[in-house]
């Protein structure tokens, strides 16, 4: 897999996820003009939306961790051989696995946030 090719996956994927939230913005508002819309768990639409989009994100990033993950393989299977060859395998399993935490800590953060920015 090339990496034009990864960059046009990520490209499509993350495009994807901002379409999606602009079309739940687009739904008309049918409750009263001044009334609070509130989805369940204490979070208010606009807060659900941007919880929904924020999960869609960490899966993005996730995937692109794997992703990333399996072209430095490729590479360290072209470029090297034996011990060499699994130690860039290993380095390349590490990297993935700190992008993921990474990730993680992203989307935690920003869950915080939005607790705290869109609850009732």
């Amino acid at each position: 897999m090339s990496k034009k090719l990864l960059a046009a996956i990520v490209a499509t994927t993350l495009g994807c996820g901002t379409a999606m939230a602009q079309t739940t913005n687009n739904v008309e508002n049918t409750a009263a003009p001044n009334a609070t819309q509130t989805a369940p768990g204490g979070l208010t639409e606009a807060g659900k939306d941007a919880k929904d989009t924020a999960k869609g994100e960490y899966k993005a990033r996730k995937k692109i961790a794997e992703a990333n993950k399996e072209l430095n393989k490729a590479d360290c299977e072209v470029s090297a051989d034996g011990s060499a060859e699994r130690a860039c395998k290993k380095q390349a399993r590490a990297q993935a696995k700190a992008d993921k935490a990474e990730a993680k800590m992203t989307y935690e953060n920003e869950k915080k946030d939005i607790k705290a920015n869109h609850s009732k």
